[in-house]
């Protein structure tokens, strides 16, 4: 059979041309004997040149697929399959060839299929995927880069998809700190709306044809009820503002250093943001540095994981402590930033060698607290949260059964 190849040499050349095998596979080990890197090993076309392009039949619905977001699960199982097939032997273009078949997201399939040509024609794998920003992080390039010029890719490959495996495990630990309460307060604003707009009014045209005194909190809810149904453009109105004024709050630039440090003063969430954005910035520091990615782009890039302007301000001094050949554990508790576990162990780091095994060990130690905080938080929230339905339920209870005992009453 014969196939069409492109192969790097040993000084770094491109080469391009054809070769005889059985099949692909001993293809790619004849061109290894030869002290070639394979980058891409295909079927030669009729004329014995290159593989003819597939003819595109992309549908208005596989358009329709190419608009939104990448999943981040997506791209953590992209960095897993790339690793175990590099470190399994397969050329880089053989790998995103299987990857590119298999890959549902249709953006990222176009990405890796971008990347494939773009490795094909020679160029890195690190310089293909800076070509796509909005796939690729800086993070991801920096440990690609330092994974190819260590010579040690897969490892970095599988690095990349244990970092990516632990944030995703972070963000699912602090929604379902989130979602418990946040379900049962819009329950609760379910059952109350549908109270005052549909069940109240009915009970309302029953008493009053009765002609009771009505009792106070029975009158406060006709009276609460009245007034919602008259206004309920304007209430709907300002609900609108305020979720509004909170999306512009959070995700304002101008606004966000204040929000970054009220969402540390909170008394029970403060901490758990605190540990979430530590541990996220150590295990990306950690993953850097074995990398073998210089300290002072690892420190800059684990500022921006951070995600918060206080912490990312720590960083800064860190960075600029750095710069200057200071220590790093002093630098820390001078920043007045970092607790003192991130301290010590950012000396001890330094001071024997192993600042990467201490990070490591400080990221596995926050995202420990960071479990056992969310399920002292649900723990904590649960009574409180039947509380509060429990009274909802009492207050609609007594506003109904309230006039109907005094009816009886009368009639008896």
């Amino acid at each position: 059979m014969n196939f069409h190849y492109r192969a790097r040499l040993s000084d770094g050349k491109v080469v391009e041309a054809n070769i005889e095998a059985e099949n692909q596979g001993k293809a790619i080990e004849s061109l290894k004997t030869q002290g070639m890197l394979p980058l891409s090993v295909n079927l030669a076309g009729k004329d014995g040149g290159k593989p003819a392009a597939a003819k595109s039949n992309m549908t208005f619905f596989d358009k329709l697929q190419r608009i939104g977001t990448i999943p981040a699960k997506a791209k953590m199982i992209f960095f897993r399959q790339m690793a175990t097939m590099v470190q399994a032997g397969l050329s880089l273009t053989m790998a995103l060839n299987i990857v590119v078949e298999q890959e549902k997201s249709l953006i990222f399939r176009d990405a890796i299929a971008s990347v494939r040509g773009s490795i094909d024609q020679g160029i890195t794998f690190s310089n293909a995927m800076k070509q796509h920003p909005g796939v690729f992080d800086i993070l991801m390039l920096s440990l690609v880069q330092a994974g190819e010029e260590g010579g040690m890719l897969d490892s970095t490959l599988n690095r990349i998809a244990n970092l990516l495996e632990k944030q995703q495990i972070l963000k699912g630990k602090i929604k379902s700190a989130m979602f418990y309460p946040m379900f049962i307060l819009c329950f609760a604003a379910g059952v109350v709306v549908v109270y005052i707009g549909f069940i109240l009014p009915q009970f309302k045209q029953v008493f009053e044809s009765m002609g009771i005194n009505l009792p106070f909190l029975t009158q406060f809810m006709f009276d609460l009820g009245d007034y919602c149904q008259e206004n309920s453009t304007m209430i709907l109105i300002t609900i609108g503002i305020i979720i509004a004024a909170l999306v512009f709050l959070f995700t304002n630039r101008t606004v966000k250093p204040m929000m970054d440090k009220f969402k540390l003063k909170c008394p029970v969430f403060g901490p758990l943001v605190m540990k979430s954005a530590l541990s996220r910035s150590t295990q990306t520091l950690a993953s850097l540095v074995k990398a073998g990615v210089p300290i002072l782009r690892g420190l800059e890039m684990s500022s921006d994981v951070a995600d918060n302007v206080v912490i990312s301000g720590g960083f800064a001094n860190l960075i600029d402590a750095t710069k200057r050949g200071a220590s790093l554990g002093d630098s820390a508790r001078q920043a007045g930033v970092f607790p003192l576990l991130v301290c010590q162990m950012l000396r001890i780091g330094e001071e024997t060698g192993h600042l990467d095994d201490m990070l490591d060990k400080v990221a596995s130690w926050y995202e420990q607290e960071l479990d056992e905080q969310v399920k002292a938080m649900t723990a904590m929230l649960e009574p409180v949260m039947i509380v509060i339905i429990g009274g909802l339920v009492a207050i609609i209870a007594i506003s109904i059964f309230g006039p109907i005992t005094s009816a009886m009453e009368q009639l008896s």
